[in-house]
């Protein structure tokens, strides 16, 4: 039975019966509750887990982190433990950046992801190809991110609700846009690129770029719809990515030794 979570990352720990686990990050501003409709009944050996972020929900009235680094030295403590038993990363947009740069840190300190799956993000070797928004005016802002298919508010009713979270956007696409690569060994786990066939963010080139950063070959996956396709057909996801999963008889458990390297290993 899974349990309100201690553990401040996660709204819900791990369910006993959930043989793997796939931790999940949402877009620039989004949180982690909308991954909780991805567990069903029939998915019962795997358990979705939306992270949650600084910045919103149950941690709103902590301040985002504006960069990368960061907030991946901060979580990656607190997610350590979770890896007895196997652990797949999925991102959409800027959590699949996010989802990336876990798996490098993961891998720092002897752990890997069974697979990670990222959604609608350029692969991070990439140059960023749009002109920073986080910086501009609030309606300006507003307008950018609706381009794309984000914010469906209607502004001029819920202007209160749009001023409360704009900074964690901002801080976000910040975070995003600013991001600075650094080469290092490509990834051994699998990696499944998604991609809206109408996306303007994120091309079918874009993702099959994903390839340089796996030893294994790249699995794409793509759907009709743009930056958002997921909202409209996260039942069909979550199938998908429980029969792409590897059977957890596969997962051989991290050492001991592998949560003593890991830098300040706390619970923020």
């Amino acid at each position: 039975m899974t349990a309100a979570s201690e553990n401040p990352w996660l709204i819900r720990g791990p369910d006993d019966s959930a043989e793997t686990l796939v931790l999940c990050f949402n877009a620039a501003g989004a949180g982690a509750i909308a991954f909780e409709r991805w567990n069903a009944p029939r998915h019962r050996v795997v358990q979705f887990m939306g992270v949650l972020l600084p910045g919103r929900e149950l941690r709103f009235a902590e301040a985002p982190f504006r960069h990368v680094g960061p907030l991946i030295e901060r979580m990656l403590p607190a997610l350590l433990p979770l890896f007895e038993r196997p652990v797949a990363l999925y991102g959409h947009s800027y959590g699949a950046l996010i989802a990336f740069e876990l798996a490098r840190a993961l891998r720092r300190v002897g752990v890997a992801p069974s697979m990670l799956f990222v959604a609608c993000r350029p692969a991070p070797q990439l140059p960023y190809p749009y002109p920073p928004v986080y910086h501009l005016p609030d309606e300006q802002l507003i307008e950018s991110v609706r381009s794309y298919g984000g914010l469906q508010l209607d502004t001029r009713i819920d202007a209160k609700v749009v001023s409360t979270f704009l900074p964690t956007v901002r801080a976000d696409l910040q975070a995003n846009t600013c991001y600075a690569y650094t080469e290092e060994e490509p990834l051994t786990c699998p990696i499944v690129g998604l991609y809206g066939a109408d996306d303007p963010v994120c091309s079918l080139s874009d993702i099959r770029a994903w390839q340089s950063q796996t030893t294994r070959a790249l699995t794409v996956w793509g759907y009709p719809g743009g930056h958002f396709f997921p909202r409209a057909c996260f039942h069909e996801l979550a199938e998908r990515f429980c029969l792409a999963l590897p059977p957890a008889a596969q997962y051989i458990a991290p050492s001991t030794s592998a949560n003593a390297n890991a830098p300040n290993l706390r619970v923020p």
